[in-house]
This record gives structure tokens, C-alpha cells and sequence, in this order.
């Protein structure tokens, strides 16, 4: 039998659900009373564990995972940690499996806690069901939150348990934003992918400003997680958001005055440059543990070596990026770019700006398709890398607009588009990370000043990665030409030419 999740409206408590439990059955109540503690409600920025109806406490020494939705509760020791990766194995990491790696568990808020474990006894001791019983408290609020689990073979205690509680003024509990509401508690409603409504009729002119502005909105977002460097997503999504940005102003031709479009361009171009140092080195560190794996554990050391280096060079480059975003020249661009796309009739006005917006988008994805389908349909063993490069930017390029056109046309058909190409985005993306890699790692011996034995070291490992990249890179390519006849088949050509017809436009 399902779980009964539930809140009370006013300030019950175990002592009187008792009373009324004795005065109208055989049942009563024997109590575990827990103390009350300070704890940590944790999430990662964009709020994965709430959305997924789940409720994630941080103790002292321990760590709480309520499911609302099911009814779970998973609890193991815990002290210091920040990422999945880091909280050893145990009953929550394994409930939390899915949660992104990438991302940091961030303070939601500060609360105290107190939970009493009981179990519903018959007149015979045995026990018929439980109930957790959870009170928090922060600031001036407080809220209980009961779950109930039933036990096999007597389901009727368990269904007249959950009768007396909702006669007392229970309330399922199905949402976690109805807690932290009750508690007073606020979160960042972040999506990094915002479902952007544009009207198919509108002038793309409207809908360009439109996804403009909702980026630059969405690359503001983080940039108290960049200062703070929770995690190397916070840079990531700010360079994302940019990047769809740009996109717009370069593919999207014709749209606004061409003087101000390129003047834009740049503007936005050299804001990415003083971010690209700090990315890079956040890819390095990232697949630090695939690195040591590629190579022989006689070569750990100069890899270590590269490492520490690489580290010190992050610290330098991440306060470059925070004194870049405290710059006022930073604000006043900032503040320049939302009031530019606050409105639409505020910018200028290009040759295409009046055309219908799924027109529009429909004829640039039918012309970027095709372009991606010539190169691909070139590309073998002897293909030079920057062929290769320049399909993933165009495939690149091809998945924004699909993402754009997502309010014009049908969702489920033009994702199931997108999850086609983003299998040859991923193989194409990372034979363009071992490309680069192999350059990088050229590159980081030539720069570097060490003593000769640490140099040798260091060139041994590298030499080592450098071999097992290439190998990488090209079962990379192999796997380009794989996936790519899968997005090229006859079933696919045919979806594109019905979902973006441009014979009516």
C-alpha cells in the first residue's frame, strides 16, 4: 500500500494523535523521541533534487533523503562534501544516482529539525504499521511533515491510520515547493534551457529579441556561482547562454540593421575571449580521472606533476573572470545589452525583420541540415580534423535553431530530431576535446620552466596521454560516420521536410 506524505496546517503533536488513535481503536502509539538539530536543506543550482519531489538534509555527521513522491526516506553518515562524486557509498548516494556528477550540493537554507520515529502497536504489542513524524523549524515558522509506511498482511491499520490523520486536518504533501513555502524558505527558479514562448505569426525581429533577452537573463544567473566557484557549470551555462546569443545574432541575417549586428558580434565575442582561458582549464581538470586511466600507473607521477600546475593556473584565471564581472565596464555593457533587447522596436531594423518567425527559422534549419549533410556525407579515415571541426560547429549551430523553432512547431517530433543529432554532437565534440588536447599538451611543455627530472617525467606521461588521445580521436571519427548514417537515413530527411516546410512561406 502507498506511503501517506503529509503536512498539518496547525501545530499537532504525537501526544494528541495518540489520544484520538486509542479513544477509537485497539491501536497506540510507541514513540522513538529524536532531539532537535541544526541542519542544511541542500540542492544543486537548478534545483534537481526539489523537482524530483525529493527533500535533502545535511546534519552534522548525517545525511537525510525524504521522496514525498514515494515515501522513501534514505539516511547514511556524512560529513564534508560537495559533489555526488565525493559522498561515499551508502543508501542516499545510491538514491541520488542520476544527479548530475558536474554539479555542486549548495546551502538552501538553515534549519533546525527534529524527528520521532513511531511505530503503531495492537493491544498485543505487535507492530501494524510506522510513521515518521519530522518538525522543522526556521526563523519564526515551523511545519510537521509526516510520512506513513504500511506493513504486509495488515494493510486495513495502515488505511485507518491514514483516515484518522487526514480527519485531523492532514494534507498530502506532494510538492517540496510547498514546504520551503510553509517554511519561508526562497530558491532561484534557475532553468538553463528555458521554455521560450514565441507566436509562429510573429515578426522574427520580435522573436529574436525575445530569445535574446531570456539568455542574457539566464547567463546573469550565474554569475554569484562563477565568484563563488561552486562548480565549473556555473562558467559552462554563462558561456552557453552567450553562445545561443551570438548564434542569434549571426544566423538570424537580415534580422536587425547589419552595422549594429556586427558591432554586437564583437561585443559579445570579446566578452567570451576573457572566459575561454578559465574554460579550458576547467576541461583539463574535469577528465583529470579519465587521464589516469589512459595511461600506465608507471607515468602517474609527471601527470601529477601537470596537474598542480594546471590547478595554480585555474586559481590565477578564475580571479581574471570575477574581476572581469566586478569591472563596471562589465555592468554598464550588461546594462546597455538588456536595454537594447527590452524591446524590439529598440533595436534596428534589418532587410527580413517582418517575416513570419517560423518561416524564418524554418528555411535557416532546412539550408543548415543540408549544409551538415553535404560535409558529413564527405568525411572518411583520410578527412582533415578541421572538416571534422566544421561539421560539429554547423551541427552546433543546426541544434540551437531546433531549439528555437520548439514553440513553433510540434515538440515531441522536433526533440526526437535533436536526441538524433546530439548523439553525433557528442562524438563530434569530443574528437574536437582529443584534437585540442593533443595540441594543449604540445603546447603545456614548451611553455612550462622545471628541472630537468621534472620535465622528463612530465614528458613521459604526456607522451603516454598524447598516444591514447589520438587513438581515442579516431575511434571518434569512426563513430561520426556511424551515427551520422543513422541522422541521415530516409526516415529523417523525411521529418525534416515535413516539420520544416518552407513551401507555404
Amino acid at each position: 500500500m502507498e506511503p501517506f506524505v503529509f503536512t498539518f496546517s496547525s501545530k499537532e503533536n504525537l501526544k494528541k494523535i495518540n489520544r484520538r488513535l486509542k479513544a477509537g481503536s485497539p491501536y497506540s502509539f510507541d514513540a522513538a523521541r529524536g532531539d532537535v538539530v541544526s541542519g542544511t536543506v541542500l540542492d544543486t543550482f537548478d534545483n534537481e533534487i526539489q523537482l524530483s519531489g525529493r527533500l535533502l538534509l545535511q546534519t552534522d555527521e548525517s545525511l537525510l533523503l525524504i521522496n514525498i513522491l514515494s515515501g522513501e526516506i534514505a539516511e547514511q553518515a556524512a560529513s564534508t562534501w560537495s559533489f555526488l562524486t565525493e559522498l561515499e557509498k551508502g543508501p542516499v548516494a545510491r538514491s541520488l544516482k542520476g544527479v548530475s556528477v558536474l554539479r555542486a550540493f549548495i546551502p538552501v537554507s538553515r534549519i533546525k529539525l527534529c524527528r520521532d520515529r513511531v511505530l503503531v502497536l495492537d493491544d498485543e504489542g505487535k507492530t501494524r504499521a510506522r510513521l515518521h513524524w519530522f518538525s522543522f523549524f526556521r526563523k519564526k515558522k515551523s511545519l510537521q511533515l509526516g510520512l506513513t509506511q504500511s506493513l504486509r498482511g495488515y494493510e486495513s491499520t495502515h488505511t485507518g491510520l491514514k483516515k484518522l490523520l487526514s480527519g485531523m486536518g492532514a494534507t498530502p504533501c506532494t510538492r517540496v515547493t510547498d514546504i520551503y513555502s510553509r517554511l519561508g524558505i526562497r530558491t532561484e527558479n534557475y532553468i538553463a534551457k528555458p521554455d521560450i514562448k514565441l507566436a509562429p505569426e510573429s515578426p522574427i525581429k520580435t522573436s529574436a529579441t525575445t530569445i535574446i533577452r531570456t539568455y542574457i537573463d539566464v547567463a546573469r544567473q550565474n554569475e554569484t556561482g562563477i565568484a563563488v566557484d561552486y562548480d565549473t557549470e556555473f562558467l559552462h551555462d554563462f558561456r552557453v547562454s552567450f553562445r545561443k546569443v551570438r548564434s542569434v545574432l549571426s544566423l538570424f541575417k537580415g534580422v536587425y540593421g547589419s552595422e549594429q549586428t556586427e558591432q554586437l558580434k564583437r561585443e559579445f565575442a570579446d566578452l567570451m575571449k576573457e572566459t575561454n582561458p578559465l574554460r579550458d582549464l576547467d576541461v583539463y581538470l574535469l577528465a583529470r580521472d579519465e587521464y589516469f586511466q589512459l595511461i600506465p600507473e608507471s607515468s602517474y607521477e609527471g601527470l601529477r606533476i601537470m596537474f598542480d600546475v594546471i590547478s595554480k593556473e585555474r586559481e590565477e584565471e578564475h580571479k581574471k573572470v570575477c574581476k572581469m564581472i566586478k569591472r563596471k565596464f562589465y555592468h554598464q555593457s550588461i546594462e546597455k545589452w538588456v536595454g537594447l533587447f527590452a524591446d524590439a522596436d529598440k533595436m534596428t531594423t534589418g532587410t527580413d525583420a517582418t517575416k513570419k518567425s517560423s518561416c524564418y527559422v524554418s528555411r535557416l534549419i532546412s539550408k543548415r541540415y543540408q549544409k551538415v549533410c553535404k560535409i558529413a556525407r564527405s568525411i572518411d579515415e583520410t578527412t582533415a580534423d578541421e572538416v571534422v571541426h566544421e561539421l560539429r560547429i554547423h551541427c552546433k549551430k543546426l541544434r540551437y535553431l531546433m531549439e528555437f523553432s520548439l514553440s513553433f512547431l510540434s515538440k515531441k517530433k522536433v526533440k526526437t530530431l535533436i536526441k538524433s543529432l546530439k548523439v553525433l554532437q557528442d562524438n563530434l565534440g569530443k574528437f574536437n576535446d582529443y584534437s585540442v588536447q593533443q595540441i594543449s599538451l604540445g603546447m603545456f611543455m614548451s611553455e612550462q620552466s622545471m628541472s630537468r627530472k621534472r620535465g622528463m617525467k612530465v614528458a613521459e606521461s604526456i607522451g603516454a596521454l598524447t598516444a591514447m588521445l589520438y587513438q581515442l580521436q579516431c575511434r571518434e571519427r569512426n563513430l561520426v560516420m556511424k551515427n551520422f548514417s543513422r541522422f541521415d537515413n530516409e526516415k529523417t530527411r523525411a521529418s525534416f521536410a515535413e516539420l520544416f516546410r518552407i513551401e507555404d512561406c
